[in-house]
């Protein structure tokens, strides 16, 4: 399948349809009204949600979305397990929201992932993620920043939750956040800001426990 990515996407065809390129003000103030959140569900399963500004005269609602959809479709045929889906495509007073969910972190993983791109996702037990190869010589700090923890206080917490990404993103996870890596930021409410680099870049693997 092609490697064209629907967050990616609908930046880079409304450019097209646009007929011309952004100039880097422009780019900056896109990347500053669109916002996008990972949210770890009970089940295992990944929903990400995409809220794009999606105020311009010649950005074509229906071709992007029937291209996402396109995607997906082709997509789906080489899983045996699960679906893709697209839960929300809706344009409302301006600002474009569009849902998909994944059947699993690892189908979110392939989907997202492509020579250009690496967004890597695990999720599931500690005990899980140190049999997966997962490494755990690193140190979390608590929520409260009241206490760190090293690899075997990590690996005894073997039943807890961990969410481990390859890219910096906002996340959302089904329980409380007791810990968190390094460049992670604990934001209430299971919510947590992985951070990039001056240009957007990973600074490494994120860690997130909770329970």
């Amino acid at each position: 399948m092609g490697k064209f990515r629907w967050i990616a996407g609908i930046l880079l065809i409304s450019a097209v349809l646009c007929g011309c390129g952004e100039t880097e003000e422009g780019k900056s103030k896109t990347a500053e009204a669109a916002g996008a959140e990972v949210e770890i569900l009970k089940d295992g399963s990944i929903l990400e949600t995409m809220t794009e500004t999606f105020d311009k005269s010649y950005y074509d609602e229906t071709n992007l979305r029937d291209m996402l959809l396109a995607e997906v479709a082709d997509f789906n045929e080489g899983l045996e397990e699960g679906n893709v889906t697209v839960d929300k495509f809706e344009n409302t007073d301006g600002k474009l929201t569009v849902s998909v969910k994944y059947p699993s972190a690892d189908v979110y993983s392939a989907y997202n992932t492509d020579p250009y791109n690496n967004k890597a996702l695990f999720s599931g037990t500690i005990a899980q993620a140190h049999e997966a190869g997962h490494s755990f010589d690193i140190s979390m700090t608590d929520v409260n920043g009241e206490k760190t923890i090293g690899k075997d206080d990590i690996l005894g917490m073997g039943s807890s939750m961990v969410l481990i990404s390859e890219s910096p993103m906002r996340v959302k996870v089904a329980g409380k956040i007791l810990y968190v890596g390094e460049n992670v930021e604990a934001l209430g409410k299971g919510r947590a800001e992985m951070k990039a680099g001056e240009n957007g870049e990973s600074l490494g693997k994120y860690y997130i426990i909770y329970k």
